[in-house]
């Protein structure tokens, strides 16, 4: 017994459309942003496409009057069946609709959809001509949308009382085979359940040539109504001249959303089913051949960056350093060490400690933040860059006693001190800490890999709009994707110079000392290299404090700020001394408090300058099916 579970095909199918218009335009972008050159904007369009494919009449619709409110006297479906030499099926299509409009000026026509896929296919449908009942051309036009053609047909003039109009168009792959019940089937919808008009008498023919006839196995079925109905209707055979058969459906008269389906049952083989597979497709392969290329280029930009584009190798071992490294300010520092977003903060940290600023917190009100105020008091020893971090802070010309409060939102600051942050990066390359690695090859790798990714995500799309090749086009079109992603970012970086590696190493050797136990820390200042860097021969907890307050900045940098403030506050805490450079609601001085201040501190710049910048797959010839469960169908509205 043959039966039918389509209610979930066209949801399946919608799904798929849907689930693949995504991909590939989200690959697509996501290619072109990392070119990076090129920004689409969609949220409108895909506004549009929804608002068309829930009204396909768009802004047509009169402001006053129903267009969708006229009949059809009729409707006759003329199908004539057929088999290609390679064993397809083919269908020719002959709809003859004889509307109903009212006698008033409202109407110039009306919009046939024709669904343009069957089981998820495309079906090559070909629209031949449209005419009315005397052989007359009759003005249309077509669109594409969401898997329906949509043909309008339409004048500018308003037409009322009898029209015919008279569709031609022909489709491919209009059959399937059904594993539930070992059939080859014609299962097709004929005015399908969205027409929006009732018709009076709707009737369906249906040619079988005398080749098929012999493959006919006897299973027939006849459904109307809505959606999901299972009413069933006569549909009765007649021979042909020739050798062929007929099978024509009884007149039957439809409301609004109502249909008939047709079901011809054939024996298994009698068709060649479609090849769904990658390799039929000359699109699916082409987007192979242009993703292996685009695949080949971010494999030549990884090699060139593992060769020409490497850091100098720098020290072999790193070791333990204890001085802030001559002549770097934490700016560029910060830039070498890859942590640019700490920099000002750390800056900060280290104007104050070398007494140009002093930082005064401000308690907390309530349950809210503490604040923090810095006041100018010398520019001297401050190099150029500094001397331009102190002006966006105070102001010029720099005047002794300035203060200058961190807002949590100050645009002004962000945008001068992200200039700073630009010119230290620029200073890299012409202070010799870093070279500049765009090559030849970085651009031909990127044009390259662009232009291919490109054509492999259209080539790609043509295939999946096909429904060939299952799930591999996504894969390519993710692997086309990762190759710009790898390019842009494996061929554009400048490397660092042996100077550029020696401080980077250098920075690592401070954080190496700040996480050393105290012990191991002392003994270091106290070896005969520790006396000559730091040109202090046997320090006292003073001298100690004045070593430990330069690394402070660092500590910041790094990330450590927590940990050394502690250390740092200890030994304040053990001299009974308050840091002269940092006025905090301490009272007497706690060295846990003192490491949760400068902690807080370093969270509140660093937060401060970021938010500142910032159809059926079953059978149905025996009995199960139901109205709308086949192929073809579609539906009406007026225009």
């Amino acid at each position: 017994m043959l039966r039918m579970r389509g209610g979930g095909v066209n949801r399946r199918q919608a799904l798929r459309r849907t689930f693949g218009h995504w991909m590939l335009g989200g690959l697509l972008l996501a290619g072109l942003v990392a070119a990076p050159a090129l920004v689409g904007a969609t949220g409108g369009a895909a506004a549009a496409s929804a608002a068309s494919a829930s009204d396909p009449r768009g802004d047509v619709r009169a402001a006053d009057g129903d267009l969708d409110d006229f009949t059809f006297n009729s409707f006759n479906g003329d199908y004539t069946l057929g088999r290609d030499a390679d064993g397809h099926s083919t269908l020719t299509t002959v709809e003859t609709f004889d509307a109903q409009f009212p006698d008033v000026d409202r109407n110039r026509g009306f919009i046939r959809a024709i669904p343009e896929k069957y089981h998820g296919h495309p079906t090559e449908l070909t629209l031949l001509s449209v005419t009315d009942g005397s052989g007359r051309s009759r003005p249309y036009s077509t669109d594409s949308e969401d898997g329906l053609l949509l043909v309008t047909l339409a004048g500018d003039d308003y037409v009322r009382g009898q029209q015919t109009y008279v569709l031609t168009f022909t489709q491919k792959y209009v059959t399937d085979y059904f594993a539930d019940t070992n059939d080859d089937e014609f299962y097709w919808d004929t005015i399908g359940t969205a027409a929006k008009q009732p018709t009076a008498s709707a009737t369906a023919s249906i040619h079988v040539p005398a080749e098929l006839t012999p493959s006919l196995n006897g299973s027939t079925a006849c459904y109307y109504g809505p959606a999901g109905s299972t009413n069933r209707c006569d549909l009765t055979s007649t021979p042909e001249s020739g050798g062929g058969t007929v099978f024509t459906t009884q007149p039957q008269r439809l409301a609004a959303l109502e249909n008939v389906s047709v079901v011809l049952g054939f024996v298994p083989g009698t068709f060649t089913a479609r090849d769904d597979s990658f390799f039929a497709s000359g699109a699916a392969i082409a987007s192979l051949i242009l993703t292996i290329v685009a695949v080949l280029l971010a494999v030549l930009a990884i090699v060139n960056r593992v060769t020409r584009l490497r850091d100098a190798p720098g020290r072999p071992t790193i070791i333990a350093e204890y001085t802030p490294p001559r002549g770097v300010n934490l700016l560029l520092a910060s830039v070498i060490s890859k942590h640019p977003q700490r920099g000002p903060a750390a800056a900060f940290v280290d104007l104050a400690v070398r007494r140009n600023i002093q930082i005064v917190e401000q308690p907390a009100e309530g349950r809210g933040s503490a604040g923090y105020w810095l006041r100018f008091v010398t520019p001297a020893g401050l190099d150029p860059t500094e001397l331009a971090l102190a002006k966006q802070l105070f102001g010029e010309p720099l005047v002794s006693g300035a203060w200058k409060q961190l807002e949590k939102r100050d645009t002004s600051l962000a945008r001068g001190i992200s200039g700073l942050m630009t010119s230290a990066r620029k200073g890299t390359v012409t202070d010799g800490y870093v070279r500049s690695g765009v090559t030849v090859v970085s651009w031909l790798c990127l044009a390259g890999v662009i232009i291919t990714a490109v054509g492999a995500f259209i080539a790609g799309g043509a295939a999946v709009s096909g429904d060939y090749g299952s799930g591999w086009p996504y894969l390519l079109f993710a692997l086309s994707a990762v190759s710009v992603v790898v390019v842009f970012f494996a061929g554009f970086r400048n490397p660092l110079t042996a100077k550029g590696a020696e401080l980077r190493d250098y920075i690592e050797g401070l954080k190496l000392y700040i996480r050393l136990a105290e012990k191991d820390r002392f003994e270091m200042l106290q070896s005969p290299e520790g006396a000559q860097k730091t040109q202090v021969n046997a320090p006292d907890w003073g001298q100690v404090v004045r070593i430990y307050e330069k690394l402070l900045p660092y500590a910041v940098l790094l990330d450590l700020e927590k940990e050394w403030s502690e250390v740092l506050g200890t030994y304040y805490e053990n001299l009974g001394t308050q840091p002269d450079w940092y006025g905090g609601n301490i009272g007497t001085f706690n060295a846990a408090l003192f490491a949760s201040s400068i902690g807080s501190l370093s969270s509140s710049v660093s937060s401060s300058l970021a938010a500142s910048t910032s159809s059926s797959s079953s059978g149905g010839s025996g009995g199960g099916g139901f109205s709308g469960g086949g192929g073809g169908g579609g539906g009406t509205s007026g225009v």
